[in-house]
């Protein structure tokens, strides 16, 4: 049975004391023995592990208690070193070093103490004498269990060592394993980020042979073999991570100028089913082929500012990818890269990829340093709001545009900032992420570059089905979106799908904006349930099975609480909604029930079975509600999306107006008009809204959870999917428009939503009806697409795109 796992941990009082040479120095001595070898830094640092990698041949790692827990560093450092002869550990700053300068959290001695790793302490000894003794023993002694076995003394001469060991080992009872005599020519050379890279070093080979020769000469290299040796095993709880269905590609900078990637984060990606493909922006023309996302990592952009920005054919490449919808991850001088312009070190600016906004420019200082606790304050790429993940900050270069999708929060003081820009596609800034912290998070950045990969080749698909290429429009993007949500480019199964008709009613009717009394939503709602209506009609012939759910209708609860066609389904939250003209439509967590009944209907549907859904309602009033909606979240006059609904005089439309006009007006009063974000959204849908349409938000919030395809139907839907995508921007990804409403806001909403509508039939009818005369083009395309031979099956002569059109 093995119950040794041989290891040491180099430390020291402070920086600057040697502890990368010594490290360095080791491993190369590690390599001269045949030791198979594997390293780590302590904390979050970059450079250090690229030395350890550049002696070593082999990815190095880096070990934290910030960004994980116990466990996890524990299993971290197992999983390299089961399969070694000897694990080398290199400290970060001094021993016990931590969070804020103030705590030992996060320091060397916590590692050390958590992998339970036996330490060596790196000592310099330039100008000291007996006074490094008392420097020692006060380290041994802070804490009990310093875990310390052994000294090496730095820039100490060969005829003083002998003294000081004898002093240091009488006084401090530690063994001094040797020393390193002063050498200058071979000290690391630092730069703005710290040490510079070892690519930077001449002769890098001839550098680290000097240092290991001199060590072999001055320390006690078994002894040091010795105090490894001692190390039990360690063993954290194994981390059982979730693995993508089929590989994606992903394109990673890594050049001179973007250098900066934890080895753990690249593990992980590609223990969860991602392919590491290297390119560089520096010397590459175009981006690899095939590719179905992006990580622009950090290093010195600013260095290369000059070469990076004549690389035009790359940038344009990088810029077009992001355009198109690739995923993206931006680190430091990944975002700066991303920006319009990066000024380098000679003050010059020079063009970047442009696929943001901003301009990179150099401060005099350092702008931000340390560790981060970082909060999504939106949905976007690595899930739904409220993600947390850790990371590091530390750089000297600040932007105009850093972006506010997350909040950075220190460790240690409390302190707070918003920073990143962040998308459905897109989570880049400054933070130096890393992935164990939130492996979730990471995996839907994967999910999402699955579902980029499934409409890249859908579209690829397309392509060479023999016709003339993009012949069938918006047809053809259509079923590219559906193999997107799915994940899947090859079995799209559209077969078995459902219309959810949400019923409620509105307390708005009070001021005369209907023609009819709020009693007939009781009446259509029932006829929805006896198959009678004209939307029954339409969804029989397209095979479509109907529920009519009573979300908060002016009645007694209805008996059938389960999810069954042929009744009107009991999800009342109240009986009508308030009278927004004059009050607010619900409260925020009537609200939020709302949102959460319409994300539990596609839940439910889901397990039984059904594999796209429709939107449909029915309340007497609501397109009141609707315009209000649309002219508050598109920042419109009232007039612009208001229309006369299922029909009104002149002097109805007047009322109407006015009435709209009060009610937009209300909501700016409160001060909802002038504030952005997912809960200004919420306020506004809880304020202005009905309780269908809140439910039909939630549908599409459902659409994103469970990845359903949502039809969407006419204006009523499309405000309820415009404030669903202010709740969250990825609805935009599981809608699919019908048709454009005859009603104003119609066709206004859709533009708004970058959707464009497949059937334009002039219908206003609402209840679902324009969803219904998707599902027949949609079956057709699918056939198609499925069924249709190919240019090659037919032997001919394949069509050219020569425009490329975007297939987000």
């Amino acid at each position: 049975m093995i119950d040794k796992m041989p290891r040491v941990l180099f430390t020291a009082p402070k920086s600057g004391s040697g502890k990368t040479t010594v490290v360095c120095g080791m491993i190369e001595i590690c390599k001269r023995r045949k030791y198979r070898t594997a390293s780590f830094k302590c904390g979050p640092d970059y450079i250090d592990p690229m030395f350890h990698r550049k002696v070593l041949g082999i990815e190095s790692g880096n070990l934290d208690t910030f960004f994980t827990d116990s466990e996890t560093v524990r299993y971290l450092l197992g999983e390299k070193a089961k399969d070694v002869d000897i694990t080398i550990l290199e400290g970060v700053m001094g021993y016990y070093d931590g969070l804020g300068g103030q705590t030992e959290r996060a320091s060397t001695y916590e590692i050390a103490k958590v992998t339970e790793t036996p330490v060596v302490l790196v000592v310099d000894g330039k100008g000291a004498s007996v006074s490094l003794a008392a420097v020692i023993k006060g380290i041994m002694e802070y804490r009990e269990d310093s875990r310390i076995c052994g000294v090496i003394l730095n820039k100490v001469a060969a005829g003083y060592y002998g003294r000081l060991k004898d002093v240091i080992e009488r006084e401090c009872g530690v063994a001094v394993a040797g020393y390193l005599p002063d050498m200058r020519d071979l000290e690391v050379p630092s730069r703005h980020l710290g040490l510079a890279a070892p690519d930077e070093i001449g002769a890098f080979g001839e550098w680290i042979r000097k240092i290991a020769d001199v060590m072999e000469k001055t320390v006690d290299i078994d002894k040091i073999f010795d105090i490894a040796g001692s190390a039990e095993m360690c063993e954290g709880k194994v981390f059982e991570c979730p693995v993508l269905p089929k590989k994606v590609r992903l394109a990673v900078a890594r050049d001179e100028a973007f250098s900066f990637y934890y080895a753990e984060n690249m593990e992980l990606l590609n223990r969860m089913g991602a392919e590491m493909v290297y390119f560089s922006p520096l010397h590459d023309k175009t981006l690899p082929q095939d590719i179905d996302g992006m990580i622009l990592g950090g290093g010195y952009p600013e260095n290369y500012a000059e070469e990076l920005g004549q690389a035009d054919t790359i940038k344009a490449a990088v810029k077009e990818a992001c355009r198109n919808g690739m995923p993206c991850l931006a680190e430091c001088g990944g975002f700066l890269y991303l920006q319009q312009e990066l000024e380098g070190m000679d003050g010059k600016r020079c063009r970047m990829a442009g696929a943001l906004p901003g301009r990179g420019f150099r401060t005099e200082k350092l702008c931000r340093f340390g560790y981060i606790a970082l909060e999504s304050n939106e949905a976007g790429v690595f899930g739904d709001k409220g993600q947390q993940i850790k990371g590091h900050e530390f750089h000297y270069w600040d932007c105009t545009e850093n972006g506010g999708g997350f909040t950075a929060r220190k460790p240690a003081g409390g302190s707070e900032y918003r920073c990143m820009v962040y998308t459905k596609g897109v989570a880049a800034g400054f933070p130096h992420l890393y992935y164990y912290s939130n492996p979730s998070a990471i995996y839907e950045f994967l999910q999402e570059c699955s579902r980029y990969q499934a409409a890249r080749l859908a579209k690829a698909h397309w392509d060479s089905i023999a016709k003339p290429i993009d012949s069938l429009g918006l047809l053809e993007n259509a079923v590219v979106k559906l193999c997107r949500i799915a994940a899947e480019p090859e079995h799209i199964d559209i077969g078995r799908r459902a219309l959810v008709i949400l019923c409620a009613d509105h307390g708005v009717v009070e001021e005369g904006v209907t023609q009819t009394g709020k009693e007939v939503t009781k009446i259509v709602s029932e006829n929805f349930a006896k198959g009678c209506s004209t939307v029954n009609f339409m969804a029989k012939s397209a095979s479509v099975d109907v529920y009519a759910i009573d979300v908060g209708m002016d009645t007694e609860h209805y008996p059938e609480k389960r999810l069954v066609t042929g009744a009107v389904i009991d999800r009342k939250i109240a009986r009508g909604s308030g009278n927004i003209a004059r009050e607010p439509a619900m409260t925020p967590e009537q609200c939020r029930q709302a949102i959460e009944i319409g994300k539990n209907l596609v839940r439910d549907l889901k397990e039984v079975g059904y594999k796209i859904l429709a939107t449909g309602e029915m309340g007497i009033g609501n397109t009141t509600p609707t315009s209000a909606l649309t002219a508050a979240f598109l920042k419109l006059p009232v007039k612009d999306v208001t229309s006369k609904g299922a029909g009104l005089s002149a002097e109805g439309m007047r009322k109407k107006y006015s009435v709209v006009e009060q009610i937009v007006g209300r909501a700016r009063e409160r001060g909802l008009l002038e504030n952005t974000g997912s809960e200004n959204a919420l306020a506004v849908l809880a304020e202005i809204g009905g309780y269908e349409i809140a439910t039909m938000a939630g549908v599409y919030l459902g659409g994103v959870q469970y990845h359903m395809p949502v039809v969407m139907d006419g204006a009523i839907s499309a405000a309820a999917a415009l404030a669903a995508v202010h709740l969250d921007e990825r609805v935009k990804d599981i809608l699919i428009a019908s048709h454009e409403s005859d009603e104003k806001s119609g066709k206004l909403v859709l533009q708004a939503l970058g959707a464009e509508a497949l059937v334009h039939g002039r219908m206003c009818l609402g209840e679902g009806t324009g969803a219904m005369t998707v599902f027949p083009i949609l079956d057709m395309a699918v056939e198609v697409y499925k069924n249709m031979g190919t240019f090659a099956a037919y032997e001919i002569e394949p069509y050219v795109r020569y425009e490329d059109k975007n297939y987000k």
